[in-house]
């Protein structure tokens, strides 16, 4: 299992405190550091995402993240700074020199996890696949993988826990709602379920495995959208 951590330097605490809460909501790893030198210090074999603010005591110039960068194929950056502090020189500078992305520290909690989990699908696609639990990006629905359950409605008056998936349906909804609003291949889901049988399956036994999951699901079902030619993708609204 790929070990993913989230780090976060930052000059303000109340920033640091509030972004800590808000990913650990999402069962990630989080990790507030306390200077740049223990960022450098980051275990070479964890992956990760910096969120370094641009300050004293954190960043000060573009070479400061490189300087942390040389050599760290694991390790990604999204730089922020106060709005007020924020020029478009600056947001150049960073992002020429390295960092995937450049935001300002009151961003809503919506868009900074919006923006940390569409980071996580496009630069490191199966990390959402290495966490024990997987939650839908509205809240409503949570899987964990560790004790085997599938938790509908949450947030809701109509919550309940889905106990007749079978471990195939299990799987295939874990894969789609970790990849949610992603495509994922119905070639993908032979490899990675039926692993060493994948090629004495029909792919069409997996399209009978979705419409039984669907089914179960009841009003999430739905949100199961057949993407014709290529395979199923998890997307709400």
């Amino acid at each position: 299992m790929i070990k993913f951590a989230i780090w976060i330097l930052a000059a303000d605490k109340a920033v640091s405190d509030k972004w800590y809460k808000v990913f650990s909501r999402e069962h990630f790893e989080v990790r507030v550091l306390p200077d740049l030198a223990s960022l450098e210090q980051t275990e070479p074999g964890t992956w990760g995402i910096s969120f370094v603010e641009i300050a004293a005591g954190c960043f000060t110039s573009s070479k400061d993240m490189k300087a942390v960068l040389s050599g760290r194929k694991n390790l990604s950056f999204i730089v922020f700074a106060r709005q007020d502090k924020t020029t478009n020189a600056m947001i150049s500078e960073y992002l020429e020199g390295g960092a995937d992305d450049f935001i300002s520290s009151d961003i809503d909690e919506k868009i900074l996890l919006s923006k940390m989990k569409a980071h996580i699908r496009r630069i490191l696609p199966s990390l959402n696949l290495a966490k024990t639990v997987v939650t839908s990006q509205n809240g409503v629905i949570e899987i964990d993988r560790t004790k085997r359950t599938v938790k509908l409605g949450l947030r809701t008056s109509g919550e309940k826990t889905l106990e007749n998936l079978t471990p195939k349906e299990f799987e295939i909804f874990y894969r789609l709602l970790g990849s949610e609003e992603a495509v994922v291949t119905r070639e993908c889901l032979m490899e990675e379920i039926w692993q060493e049988r994948s090629g004495k399956v029909n792919l069409e036994t997996i399209d009978k495995h979705v419409e039984t999951l669907r089914h179960k699901l009841g009003v999430y079902g739905r949100n199961i959208r057949t993407v014709y030619g290529a395979g199923y993708t998890y997307k709400t609204g």
